[in-house]
């Protein structure tokens, strides 16, 4: 596992705001620079996942991974569903929630940010036997690319622009590009949400320290007013305190409520 002693978490700021432009854009708002999204398809299960794969037969297709929790994921999203709604009666693409046990979580979540395409949540038990089938790695977001024939072309871990999805479905050679220009180093960063008196807080924001070191560790205490804002703002999980989410470049791992399960959750971002 490589272990990370000292990063730079200013280099963390603008690569949140960058995520955050385009969740400003798709949550709920009615300016006049673009029409507003329509909310797409909400489906539930394998099956339903599975019907959409094989109804999108002739058509390249999109299939990105993802969970409310996931900063990262929330900023990727709108530039997916604006090549899908460009290339609509062209292309096929679905945003897989398989990060968030309870649908109401994501029902909460489509209140305040909408997606033309369909979106498919999976319980945590169908998450688990997909994740298995598809091999795909325990971090987020992740994004399967097949061509028209159903063939696998592109499957890649953390963030990319819409000209790299737009691209891919062209079948276009593209190099493998990341959603903002010149992106720091790929270093980790880890938040920790609890309450300050929590003896469980303490040790798990220890654990965090220790890996990412006091510079790449943000605590947020959900009884702190400025901190419960920062905490909706960046789409942290409300409930379920304490927990770390660990994040590298454009990719986060599932929140750990222990030091063992945040340790493998690092070294699964690290691989």
């Amino acid at each position: 596992m490589m272990l990370y002693t000292r990063l730079r978490s200013l280099l963390w700021i603008p690569v949140v705001l960058v995520f955050l432009i385009p969740v400003l854009k798709y949550a709920g708002s009615h300016g006049t620079e673009s029409e507003p999204v329509t909310q797409g398809l909400l489906l539930v299960g394998r099956d339903a996942l599975d019907s959409l794969l094989v109804s999108s037969a002739g058509k390249p297709v999109i299939v990105n991974f993802w969970a409310t929790w996931c900063t990262p994921c929330i900023g990727e999203l709108p530039h997916i569903d604006e090549v899908y709604r460009s290339m609509e009666d062209e292309i096929v693409a679905i945003a897989v929630d398989i990060g968030d046990p309870e649908l109401e979580t994501l029902l909460g979540f489509r209140e305040v940010f909408k997606l033309s395409m369909p979106v498919v949540w999976l319980s945590e038990n169908d998450a688990e036997v997909l994740k298995r089938e598809w091999k795909l790695a325990d971090v987020l977001p992740i994004t399967l690319i097949y061509d028209a024939s159903g063939n696998e072309i592109r499957r890649v871990a953390g963030t990319r622009d819409g000209e790299f999805f737009r691209n891919a479905v062209s079948g276009e050679i593209i190099e493998d590009t990341i959603l903002i220009e010149d992106p720091p180093d790929l270093v980790l960063h880890v938040n920790v949400v609890g309450f300050a008196a929590d003896s469980l807080t303490e040790i798990l924001l220890q654990t965090a320290i220790e890996l990412a070191g006091s510079e790449g560790v943000d605590f947020f205490d959900p009884s702190i007013p400025s901190d419960s804002i920062e905490i909706e703002a960046l789409f942290l999980p409300e409930t379920g305190y304490p927990y770390a989410q660990a994040c590298i470049g454009g990719a986060c791992g599932r929140p750990a409520r222990t030091p063992d399960e945040l340790l493998q959750v690092v070294e699964n971002l690290s691989n």
